[in-house]
């Protein structure tokens, strides 16, 4: 049984069911998808945000990171989702459907207690239905028209335009107009360019009263003569007393390269993508400002939404989160690099590691280690530093550090 089969097979091991009703997504139309522009944006959107690190961290009762998890079994889940995908292909894929679809959902595949896999959904339609017996289930279409169900608490919801009235997120009905409008100025564009292709010019003969048999007789003879000129007449057509003959010049572009951008910015305004971000040529403040406005709040929305899926209320209250992380200084420029590790590699902020992934380049072995200047020293150790006390926190005996923080 290949991984696929094996899936399906594990999303519906359970029967529920559901009463009629239930709040639905809408319906969303496909038009944008056929469009370069709102699939290069969405590529674009999608890329930056599978950029994000995954960590199981733990909170204080301050609200401050205790400790990071890296070999619980939470972080490990996100460094290999499901036998089909890297952890870059799955925040890909839940982001491209944010994009598109205005609504993104995840399937988490349990084992007993712990999360075997997670897997992004994708779907035509979906409802939230009442359990008969208590609960709510997610009752969805995959793409080839299969109804699947199940339970609201194994699946991931992430919804933008979300207004609170519904389920999902609401359709992109306001940009439909544009997206048409663009499929027309393609089409456009596309007809006069083979029109220019085609048609060369206009033959006036002087002679009266010609019949119809003698016009195309008369029209294949000059084709045949301009054919031949172009061949073997380095390009020189001699005409008669009796021809006249008009070059037709057709303008390729049916509408200016001014109302075209124009059309394209509306697209780019109502998924608050710069053009110069898409094409990787946006200024430093430019990209800045994106990535905190666009790319961040994801990441937020990613957190708390896995974090509220993977953990209990009571693991929650002891501080259990899962983080979705990232770091907006990679869209500056190298001078702004190089400041932040100038001014920060006395301070223990970053690892050398750290610093490295910052600037582009490969990890190095030991390059995990925080180093720190010896001015510099927590001011609740001042008195200790004096008095030459010297006091090291150790973890206490049976403590497991990859375990769900429960007490």
């Amino acid at each position: 049984m290949g991984f696929f089969s094996q899936f399906l097979k594990n999303l519906a091991q359970r029967t529920y069911y559901v009463v009629s009703g239930g709040s639905r997504s809408p319906r969303y139309p496909r038009e944008a998808e056929a469009q370069e522009i709102c699939r290069s944006i969405w590529d674009c959107t999608a890329s930056h945000i599978s950029k994000a690190q995954v960590l199981h961290i733990v909170l204080d009762d301050k609200g401050r990171v205790s400790k990071v998890k890296r070999n619980s079994p939470y972080t490990k889940l996100f460094e290999r989702p499901n036998p089909m995908m890297s952890k870059q292909e799955f925040l890909y894929a839940l982001a491209y459907q944010l994009e598109s679809k205005n609504t993104a959902l995840a399937w988490i595949d349990w084992d007993g207690a712990n999360p075997r896999a997670v897997w992004p959904i994708a779907y035509s339609q979906f409802a939230v239905r009442g359990i008969v017996g208590g609960g709510w289930a997610i009752e969805f279409y995959d793409m080839d028209g299969r109804q699947h169900i199940t339970a609201l608490e194994d699946m991931v919801v992430l919804r933008r335009h979300f207004d609170g009235s519904g389920v999902a997120g609401l359709d992109n009905s306001p940009v439909s107009h544009t997206v048409e409008l663009v499929s027309d100025l393609d089409d456009s564009l596309s007809s006069a360019a083979k029109f220019a292709n085609k048609m060369h010019g206009i033959l006036k003969q002087k002679r009266s009263m010609l019949a119809a048999d003698d016009v195309k007789s008369g029209q294949e003879e000059f084709k045949d003569r301009m054919a031949a000129a172009a061949q073997n007449g380095g390009g020189v057509l001699v005409l008669d007393a009796s021809e006249e003959y008009t070059p037709v010049v057709t303008n390729a572009w049916a509408a200016t390269s001014t109302q075209m951008a124009m059309v394209y910015q509306r697209l780019y305004t109502y998924w608050r993508t710069p053009a110069e971000v898409v094409t990787c040529t946006a200024n430093e403040q430019t990209m800045q400002s994106w990535l905190g406005g666009v790319i961040e709040p994801v990441w937020e929305q990613l957190s708390q939404a896995f974090t509220a899926a993977l953990f209990t209320r009571k693991e929650q209250d002891f501080g259990n989160r899962i983080l979705f992380s990232g770091s907006t200084a990679t869209g500056a420029s190298w001078t702004t690099k190089l400041a932040i590790v100038n001014d920060t590699k006395e301070l223990g902020l970053f690892t050398q590691n750290e610093f490295r992934e910052l600037l582009g380049w490969s990890p190095v072995e030991d390059g995990d280690v925080r180093m720190v200047s010896l001015n510099y020293i927590k001011n609740t150790d001042m008195s200790k530093y004096q008095l030459g006390v010297s006091s090291v926190d150790t973890p206490k005996e049976g403590e497991n550090d990859d375990a769900v923080q429960t007490e």
